[in-house]
């Protein structure tokens, strides 16, 4: 079966199942928070996603640590409720131990990227967050012994910038027209990726519609793997 010279992965809510470890934290936040838990879980996650949006930008430009961030962010969404001298840091403290308590791949994401490394195919990650935080996921998901290259925002811009496509091609020593972005973000993952000359897989097991006319493969999900990896290829 023909593959790919490199295949660059987006690290959450493609490889590691991040929208599982915040709803995992959120529930744990809830469980302190009366206010929180009469939220319907789907606006409790919303509400925490665009405060997430909404300061991502600080941690990228070095005004915010991860940690900072977390609490801010956390603080915001108690407030949002009515919560009384709403404190981020004690927040931040449960939920990201019931987050870290959750990390785990998404369904058949490691055995592909271990059928892809017997390939002899060139891994790496592109992912839009800082190298502690996303090395101990890719640690925890035993995903690091498969990969050459993890490119985060500690080496390089954000995406959709082209440089960030770039770098990942250069650390995997191809060329952005030998390799394929794969990933779940649309604007970051796939028409990002195709803008700077990568070919693109949108992992999308919800069967979102596209929204512009990138050319792309979709990836529903990576079980059957034999399935998998004839949409890679």
């Amino acid at each position: 079966m023909p593959v790919p010279r490199a295949i660059i992965f987006d690290l959450d809510d493609t490889l590691f199942d991040d929208a599982g470890c915040t709803l995992a934290g959120l529930n744990a936040l809830a469980a302190e928070h009366p206010a929180l838990a009469a939220l319907p879980r789907s606006e409790l996650f919303a509400r925490h996603s665009r405060l997430i949006s909404a300061l991502e930008g600080e941690v990228y430009a070095g005004r915010l640590s991860v940690e900072a961030c977390r609490a801010r962010r956390l603080e915001q969404l108690l407030e949002g409720v009515g919560v009384p001298g709403a404190d981020g840091e004690a927040a931040a403290r449960v939920y990201h131990a019931a987050s870290r308590a959750h990390y785990r791949p998404l369904p058949g994401a490691l055995e592909l990227v271990r059928a892809l490394h017997a390939r002899g195919v060139r891994l790496g990650v592109l992912t839009n967050y800082p190298r502690g935080v996303q090395s101990a996921k890719l640690d925890a998901c035993g995903l690091t012994p498969y990969l050459r290259a993890s490119i985060t925002t500690s080496d390089a811009p954000p995406k959709p910038d082209p440089a960030s496509y770039r770098a990942a091609c250069e650390a995997l020593g191809v060329q952005p027209e030998q390799a394929v972005m794969v990933g779940d973000n649309w604007h970051n993952d796939v028409a990002g990726a195709v803008a700077a000359g990568l070919k693109a897989v949108w992992y999308n097991p919800s069967g979102r519609a596209a929204p512009t006319g990138a050319v792309h493969t979709v990836l529903a999900g990576y079980l059957p793997l034999d399935a998998a990896l004839a949409a890679l290829g």
